[in-house]
């Protein structure tokens, strides 16, 4: 039976290939041990349930036994797997920017969020999940090393972050907070503020024409993955979206997503809600 739209699913397939193998890690030991079947990486992968996500990222940490595993993973080549909204990032004009279009990439078509708020004094990354309260901190270090190594990287300078804080204790901390270059709290999130220099600080690796060219593609994807959503699940992320400014009520919810108020409550009349 189909999954429902509104049970959030994530994709797997050949980026964990290619990061096993890169490993040394037996893709059969893993996926066994997270009780999920031996072919499930084969071919274009498949989609599953956060919670055997969950379980695929902690079988994952076990079979490699490495304290720095988030440190190794955060700084593999990612251009090697062709990720178009990797290179819509590095070709931004800046980390605020390239977070702003992984932020919106991520909120339409993963069960993963990165929220990118600016403040006079500081640029602040969170990530989260959006369907859960807990994140589990390999996921989460190995994201934020992943987003101050792409800032790095597109800027050929030793981005340190103002501070970072994890949803739980990391094994090696010393070996992390010499990475990061600043003292790695921890919290009931996980997140990293930038001064705003090193936010704006140039991307050498800035390319409109390839931005043009990935946008559209992206774009799509955003799109298709919107309409694959029910309205209950829509509605959810328009919230997310929407609370902090304190814009709450429907006729905001309806405005955000471009359709009258009694079309939103008649599509979740539909599908009994």
């Amino acid at each position: 039976m189909a999954r429902p739209p509104d049970h959030p699913t994530v994709h797997v397939g050949k980026i964990w290939r290619l990061i096993l193998a890169d490993l040394g890690l037996s893709r059969l030991a893993v996926l066994r041990r997270a009780g999920l079947p031996g072919g499930l990486l084969d071919g274009d992968g498949a989609r599953i349930s956060l919670d055997d996500f969950y379980a695929l990222w902690v079988s994952f940490e076990i079979e490699a036994q490495s304290p720095t595993l988030p440190l190794r993973l955060g700084q593999v080549e990612a251009s090697e797997y062709f990720d178009p909204a990797f290179f819509a990032a590095i070709c931004a004009p800046d980390m605020t920017v390239a977070g702003q279009r992984l932020g919106e990439f991520k909120r339409l078509v993963g069960a993963f969020s990165l929220d990118v708020d600016v403040q006079p004094d500081a640029t602040r990354f969170t990530y989260r999940c959006k369907y859960r309260p807990d994140l589990p901190v390999v996921i989460a270090a190995t994201e934020l090393v992943f987003l101050v190594n792409l800032a790095r990287r597109a800027t050929r300078h030793r981005v340190v972050p103002r501070a970072v804080c994890l949803p739980g204790p990391v094994q090696d901390k010393p070996a992390f907070e010499d990475w990061f270059g600043c003292p790695v709290d921890e919290g009931e999130s996980a997140f990293f503020t930038l001064d705003p220099m090193e936010a704006q600080r140039p991307f050498l690796t800035q390319d409109n024409r390839m931005w043009q060219s990935f946008e559209p593609g992206l774009r799509r994807r955003m799109e298709e993955a919107r309409d694959a959503l029910s309205t209950r699940a829509r509605i959810e992320n328009a919230l997310l979206e929407l609370l902090p400014s304190g814009r709450a009520q429907i006729d905001d919810v309806a405005r955000e997503l471009a359709v009258s108020r009694r079309s939103l409550q008649r599509r979740l009349s539909e599908e009994g809600t």
